[in-house]
């Protein structure tokens, strides 16, 4: 769902003299915002090239070039897109020349073959933009060298985004500022899987939007806004924003953007269970959908009367008047015929892929019910096993404490009275076994208060993980710190035990794997609706995606069994660069 926009600037030269064929270009421009590249070949082989003076030779080359841009005819729009930068030079037209470049970088880019290619002609206009000081210009410059690396180096593109921005918002242009948020958007939510900050730059670009009076521009943010709520499975708000969307009034591409609404509509409401709408949408997409093929049916045909139109004109030069007559005949026949099997040829093609479509459509719904159904089956049997661990601690404490404590205990004072019986031998062995029968008593004891541990008497979380901190720190080796906020009040004693519990593994699990010497752990209470904690440390790091490919419950029974508690589990770690874990857990 990729939706990185390119602006193209025309230039507008002045005319040397009057001439009898002039370029349009208010005209032409509407026409490539419309995407009637047909329409704007047919305006171009209206001219005659050769009553063309050099300006509008350079304009009818860069039109010619979108027009094959439109038509995804790459190698023609960079042969023309050369052509006309040539010319612009001639002239000394050097900031059109320019313009040019970030055009040709732009479907170089398309090829990774060409990227290099793309490179040059980028940093030639850059090197340019930087030397004559414009901010405009330089901030191009830079979110077009962004916009190649969006999906090879997403990181090294946020740079470049960044220092575009800082330059657009000098040259203070709300057009250059709408789209360069709108790009940033796309990488944070499509490459660096960050919707809210996705959010953030989609909310900016739509107030820039609204300044311009842009609503295919409002409306195009507006889908890629639901889009990140989709990726935060958030789909109600999705839903509501696509109907936002769909409200917008637009003055081109209506059927078009109308249909990929109703398809993501679809989407959503399939994963919220309601397959009424869910199908309804879909319904209403597939007939939009028919319509626009359709239409484009109708547009390759008009191209293919506006090719034979200028074969025609092309043949006029070199044949009499009577042969291009009885040609026409053959070609009208030849070309009348091709069309019906062409027609016949879609007709049949969009049919079956109708009925694909609804069958696969089908068993995606089937199969996300099979595999909501698995998931809470899954969280169900952890559950389990996890309040049978944590019943089995209680039961070994309860034993070690009640019964093994008390018989050690009990031995002690009759060996402390054997020992006082016996003080006229040699005291030495006495006291060796009264020592060895203390240190058996007391770790005994410290087992036994385990199932008291962070969630029972008057402690508390805050104080039990601050106990846990103290008692795994190892000076000169390892520091655990607590820093709490915002817990003035008892959380239910269920939820104690499970935050308690999980943050003991996590901690055991940094001074087993991560060779960290600091871990620090935040626990903070907002109001009384949810509670945050956040566990960082300095260790070594590791790759998430392996290790929650291995087996056991480790890391992704935690994961699960927050996700069960209707809260959000999230892991930021990299190898040598440390680990943070965030848990959000409303209360």
């Amino acid at each position: 769902m990729r939706n990185i926009l390119w602006i193209l600037i025309c230039a507008f030269l002045p005319f040397e003299k009057a001439k009898a064929q002039t370029i349009d270009q208010k005209k032409l421009d509407t026409l490539i915002r419309n995407g009637q590249n047909y329409s704007v070949f047919r305006e171009l082989s209206a001219l005659d090239t050769l009553q063309l003076n050099k300006a509008d030779l350079a304009l009818y080359y860069s039109y010619k070039a979108k027009g094959h841009i439109i038509e995804n005819e790459t190698d023609q729009a960079y042969a023309s897109y050369l052509r006309a930068r040539a010319l612009f030079f001639e002239l000394d037209s050097t900031d059109k020349a320019m313009e040019i470049n970030i055009d040709i970088a732009y479907i170089s880019s398309f090829d990774k073959t060409n990227r290099a290619k793309a490179d040059v002609f980028l940093q030639e206009y850059l090197d340019y933009a930087l030397k004559k000081g414009n901010n405009l210009q330089i901030a191009k410059g830079y979110g077009s060298r962004a916009s190649t690396l969006i999906e090879e180096a997403p990181l090294e593109s946020l740079k470049l985004f960044k220092k575009a921005e800082v330059y657009g918002l000098r040259a203070k242009n709300a057009t250059y500022l709408q789209n360069l948020y709108s790009n940033i958007a796309v990488l944070y939510n499509e490459m660096l899987q960050k919707p809210d900050s996705a959010i953030y730059f989609i909310d900016k670009s739509i107030s820039y939007a609204q300044k311009n009076k842009d609503n295919e521009g409002i409306c195009h943010n507006l889908i890629n806004k639901a889009s990140c709520f989709y990726y935060k499975q958030q789909y109600q708000k999705a839903i509501q924003t696509l109907q936002e969307a769909d409200a917008i009034a637009l003055s081109s591409n209506k059927k078009k953007i109308k249909s990929y609404i109703l398809e993501f509509l679809a989407l959503n409401y399939s994963h919220l269970g309601d397959y009424k709408n869910a199908y309804q949408s879909l319904d209403q997409s597939i007939i939009l959908q028919s319509e626009l093929n359709s239409e484009e049916q109708n547009k390759k045909i008009s191209e293919l009367n506006i090719k034979y139109e200028t074969k025609e004109k092309q043949l006029e030069n070199l044949t009499l008047k009577n042969k291009i007559q009885r040609n026409q005949i053959i070609t009208y026949t030849i070309l009348g015929l091709l069309i019906i099997v062409i027609l016949l040829g879609i007709l049949i093609y969009n049919n079956l892929s109708k009925k694909k479509k609804i069958a696969e459509q089908a068993e995606l719904i089937q199969k996300q019910k099979l595999e909501k159904t698995l998931k809470n089956q899954e969280l169900r049997d952890i559950d389990v096993m996890l309040e049978s661990q944590e019943h089995e601690r209680q039961q070994i404490a309860n034993e070690l404490h009640d019964h093994l404590g008390s018989l050690l205990a009990t031995l002690k004072l009759n060996f402390q009275s054997l020992n006082k019986a016996a003080a006229t031998h040699d005291s030495k062995l006495f006291d060796k076994t009264d020592a060895l029968l203390d240190e058996a008593y007391q770790k005994v004891r410290n087992i036994s208060h385990l199932k008291n541990l962070g969630h029972t008497g008057n402690e508390g979380l805050v104080v039990a993980v601050q106990k846990m901190a103290e008692k795994m720190t190892v000076i000169n080796r390892l520091q655990i710190n607590v820093f709490p906020f915002g817990l003035n009040e008892r959380i239910a004693n269920t939820i104690e035990i499970t935050l308690f519990r999980i943050i003991q593994e996590l901690c055991t699990n940094v001074i087993k794997h991560a060779a960290a010497s600091e871990v620090n752990i935040y626990l903070t209470q907002h109001n009384t609706e949810s509670i945050n904690i956040l566990i960082e440390d300095n260790g070594k790091g590791f790759d998430y995606q392996t290790v929650t490919t291995k087996d056991g419950i480790g890391l992704k029974s935690i994961e699960k069994k927050v996700e069960q508690l209707g809260g959000s589990f999230t892991v930021d770690s990299a190898l040598q660069k440390g680990t943070t874990i965030i848990i959000d857990l409303p209360l």
